[in-house]
C-alpha cells in the first residue's frame, strides 16, 4: 500500500512538471518527456543513443588554501610521493636529525624536550613526552644512517648506529611535500 502511494506521488509529481513546462511558453527551455513505465530501459550508448550526461557537475581538486567547513581545516591540493633518491637522502637526514635531538642524556627535559618535539608525529609526541633523556641508553650517533628500501613512499625505516647498538627509526610523512617525521624509535634489539 505505501510503495503504490509513493509511485503514484511521483507520478504526480512528474505530470505537474511537465504540466508546468508546458506553461513555460516558447522562449522556456524544451523539457524532454518522462515516461513512468518502470519496465522500459533507459536507452544507452551500447544501443547507439546518445545518453545525457549527469547535471552534477565532476569533481574538481580543492583549490590550495581552502577552508574545509566541517572541520575549518585549510586544505589544498597534496603532492604525490615517490620513492626515489631524494626521499631516501631526507628520510636518512630526518632519521639521523631525530637521534641526535634524542640522544643527549646530559641535557635537561625541557631542552631536550624542545629540541625533539617538532621531529615527532602527534602520536610519537605523546608516546615520548614521558622519555626521561637521562634514561636513554646511548649517548650519540656513531654512523651514517642507512635506509631500509620499503614498500611506500610514505614510510620509511632507517638504521642509525649508536654507541649503544643500532637504532632502527621509523618515519612517515602526509604527502610528497610534507617533511619525514619520527613515529618510533625502536631500540637496539638484545642479544640473549
Amino acid at each position: 500500500m505505501r510503495a503504490a502511494v509513493v509511485v503514484s506521488g511521483l507520478a504526480g509529481l512528474v505530470l505537474a512538471a511537465g504540466a508546468l513546462a508546458g506553461c513555460a511558453g516558447s522562449d522556456g527551455p524544451a523539457v524532454p518527456a518522462v515516461e513512468s513505465s518502470p519496465s522500459t530501459a533507459a536507452p544507452s550508448a551500447a544501443d547507439g543513443v546518445a545518453t545525457p550526461q549527469s547535471s552534477t557537475p565532476p569533481a574538481s581538486p580543492v583549490p590550495s588554501g581552502a577552508v574545509n567547513e566541517d572541520t575549518g581545516e585549510v586544505v589544498g591540493e597534496h603532492a604525490v610521493p615517490v620513492w626515489d633518491a631524494a626521499a631516501k637522502a631526507s628520510a636518512a637526514h630526518a632519521a639521523s636529525a631525530a637521534m641526535t635531538a634524542f640522544l643527549r642524556p646530559e641535557l635537561d627535559y625541557e631542552t631536550w624536550w624542545a629540541d625533539l618535539e617538532p621531529l615527532l608525529t602527534y602520536e610519537a609526541a605523546v608516546g615520548y613526552s614521558y622519555t626521561d633523556p637521562a634514561n636513554v641508553p646511548a649517548s650519540k650517533v656513531t654512523g651514517p644512517a642507512v635506509v631500509r628500501d620499503g614498500d611506500s613512499a610514505y614510510l620509511a625505516s632507517v638504521e642509525v648506529p649508536t654507541d649503544a647498538g643500532t637504532y632502527t627509526v621509523v618515519l612517515v610523512r602526509a604527502d610528497g611535500d610534507a617533511p619525514w617525521l619520527v613515529e618510533r624509535l625502536n631500540p637496539p634489539v638484545a642479544k640473549g
